[in-house]
């Protein structure tokens, strides 16, 4: 809460509002905002009322308690123009699929699952076929294990509250603990490998793209085929897997 000595104070607890609703990441009620706002419930009820028929809030109806509204992502939208993640990491992730003669994918995560939003595919007449906008499972993807590591704890265990751990090969994880320990050597190693743990016969390594707060907000990887992309080989693209993702991050503010 940034309350100028000149600043308006309906726009600053307003402001406050939304600011405390976007870093809590979570629906809150108006007695509990009252409290972490320090401000009494009656007057926070005429911002929280104007906000709500503006369309910067919704508000749950059977539980009263608000988060952010939908209106707040034109505003978003706009300010992220200039920060476009495709069109910034497209030429690198060009160049380091041309490095290597692999595919390379760009993911975000979306609701607990990795969604595909940016692709450039080996020349090789074996390769990894993929959609953007495709959805995947997290915990068996080089790309989604990056996310999940990265991501508080308590947000992990509310993914897999949702989504489970299925098991898809022999190699997937299917333990919470276990995948907890390996999420622990990717934050350390600061790349993902995924050993055919959602699809036999497909390999890919995974590294973290970073905005200009230091949060991860996508991950790219370098994927093919097992029979060309052995577990040393993968080793091998682990710094030019990380370099891209630093230059991603570069480019739209990370320092």
């Amino acid at each position: 809460m940034k309350n100028g000595k000149n600043g308006i104070k309906s726009i600053d607890k307003a402001l406050d509002v939304l600011e405390t609703l976007a870093s809590e990441n979570r629906a809150i009620g108006v007695t509990e905002l009252s409290k972490i706002l320090n401000t009494n419930k009656s007057t926070l009820h005429g911002t929280l009322s104007t906000l709500l028929n503006r369309g910067y809030l919704d508000q749950d109806p059977e539980t009263g308690k608000y988060k952010l509204g939908l209106a707040i992502l034109n505003i978003a939208n706009s300010a992220l123009k200039e920060l476009d993640l495709r069109n910034q990491a497209k030429p690198i992730i060009k160049k380091l699929s041309q490095k290597h003669n692999e595919t390379v994918h760009m993911v975000v995560l979306r609701q607990g699952k990795v969604v595909y939003i940016e692709k450039q595919e080996s020349a090789q007449s074996m390769r990894i076929h993929t959609e953007i906008g495709k959805r995947l499972p997290a915990h068996c993807t080089g790309v989604g294990k990056v996310l999940l590591a990265w991501l508080d704890r308590e947000e992990r265990k509310k993914i897999i509250a949702e989504h489970g751990l299925p098991k898809f090969t022999l190699n997937t994880i299917t333990d919470e603990e276990t995948l907890e320990r390996h999420l622990e050597e990717i934050r350390k190693n600061g790349y993902a490998i995924d050993n055919e743990e959602i699809e036999e016969g497909l390999r890919c390594i995974a590294a973290p793209i970073k905005d200009y707060r230091g949060e991860v907000i996508a991950a790219i990887s370098i994927a093919g085929p097992s029979m060309r992309m052995s577990l040393n080989k993968l080793e091998e693209m682990a710094q030019s897997v990380k370099e891209a993702a630093l230059e991603i991050s570069k480019a739209i503010g990370y320092k």
